[in-house]
């Protein structure tokens, strides 16, 4: 059965003070988190100092609407307890050749290419995995996500 996938990004890695806070709060959470009264069954994992991954277990029903506009609001303020927001969709996040996770507008994508920044051989977190509980098509090379367009043909035939 197919979990239910959110995935936040953060501004900015987290500390070690602000991941423990994290877990614990996200943790009381999960155990108190419902749809029309039945409980929603699920994980949060932090990954990377960076983004957190919110899947739930069906049951019956996909998630309310209600119980995921309190799951935004919840994660919302658990993370500005500790001075932390989440950017906007817009971002596009990767690993530089160092292995360090930067973002991106996705309107800079065609650019960053162009100049050689971004390849089709790196590692980008591809968050339109949506309703998808396989988190390894997740983090994945460029050329295996929708932004693969923006690469020139060449490297795409290699």
């Amino acid at each position: 059965m197919q979990r239910y996938t959110w995935i936040y990004s953060l501004s900015q890695p987290t500390t070690a003070e602000q991941t423990a806070y994290l877990k614990q709060s996200f943790g009381e959470f999960l155990g108190k988190w419902n749809s029309h009264g039945t409980p929603v069954a699920g994980e949060i994992t932090l990954a990377y100092q960076r983004f957190v991954i919110i899947q739930a277990n069906p049951g019956e029903d996909r998630p309310s609407g209600c119980s995921i506009d309190g799951l935004k609001r919840t994660v919302e303020g658990i993370l500005q307890q500790k001075g932390l927001t989440w950017v906007e969709a817009s971002q596009v996040f990767f690993k530089d050749p160092e292995e360090q996770i930067q973002s991106i507008d996705f309107r800079a994508l065609p650019t960053f290419i162009q100049q050689g920044k971004l390849k089709s051989e790196t590692k980008v977190f591809d968050h339109t995995l949506n309703q998808s509980d396989d988190l390894s098509k997740w983090e994945v090379p460029l050329k295996e996500t929708w932004m693969k367009r923006f690469l020139p043909k060449a490297s795409l035939e290699s």
